[in-house]
């Protein structure tokens, strides 16, 4: 039993390992001139300070994180009024929302938005505005791992009993979906939007098909930045992975104390 244990501890620490090596070479590249040898040397923070000092990539990362969040909230409550529907009223639909909801696996990268660019373009406002093309596209985008997390989290607790077991309590269906189910699936939930806010993050392939240079956002400012310097593009790489970490953490957080008042 304790050499499973080990053994068990071993993997986990070996792929952590595998998994951070390319950050921190990265990191350590970022923070020196010049890495020609084995050592690196000319240890400096100038990278550091342009990326701070530059206002363009602060709006870059505000305009990131806008273009994140509007999807995953539109999308997170269309899914949750689509399983409450199927689920309560119509669960033979089910099977045709999870056809539907995997469509998007097979249409990522250019294509999707090249679609969208010809289907939307001549439709009048504000259906052609390329700000709300590029938050609907992200929602598709996301629908699939949106729609997954609810699902499984769903079956896993067992929903259908427990509306079942708030019903006989006097509650209503709607209710009970929302105000118990809801809040027990929030921590799966919390992991989907994780995943679907990475997913965003990092796209370049949508935003610059459906904005180009019009709504410049982090991944554009990246490969804006390493047209010039390798090592501000490491710094840019650390401080987008700092900012994504940060907002993970706030998420799990808030969520954990929402757990703990209630």
């Amino acid at each position: 039993m304790d050499t499973n244990k080990k053994s068990s501890k071993l993997a986990i620490v070996v792929i952590i390992a595998y998994l951070l090596i390319p950050l921190v070479m990265t990191l350590i590249y970022s923070l020196f001139e010049e890495w020609i040898d084995i050592l690196p040397r000319n240890f400096t923070l100038n990278a550091y300070i342009e990326i701070f000092s530059d206002a363009v990539f602060w709006i870059s990362v505000g305009r990131t994180i806008l273009i994140s969040v509007v999807p995953i909230i539109l999308c997170t409550i269309i899914v949750l009024l689509a399983m409450y529907v199927t689920y309560i009223y119509k669960p033979e639909w089910d099977k045709y929302i999870q056809i539907l909801c995997t469509i998007p696996y097979a249409v990522q990268g250019v294509i999707l938005p090249i679609c969208v660019l010809a289907l939307y373009t001549s439709v009048p406002k504000p259906f052609n505005n390329r700000i709300f093309l590029l938050i609907s596209t992200y929602m598709i985008v996301i629908l699939p791992y949106i729609y997954q997390g609810i699902r499984n989290n769903l079956q896993g607790i067992g929903a259908k009993k427990i509306i079942e077991a708030a019903q006989m309590l006097g509650a209503s269906k709607f209710y009970a979906f929302f105000r118990v189910v809801v809040p027990n699936i929030m921590n799966g939930v919390t992991v989907s939007i994780m995943l679907s806010m990475a997913i965003i993050f990092g796209d370049f392939v949508i935003v610059n098909t459906l904005a180009g240079g019009h709504f410049q956002t982090a991944q554009m400012y990246l490969y804006d930045v390493m047209k010039k310097s390798g090592q501000r593009t490491c710094a840019v790489i650390i401080v987008l992975f700092l900012i994504t970490l940060l907002i993970s953490a706030c998420a799990f957080f808030i969520q954990r104390k929402k757990k703990e008042e209630a």
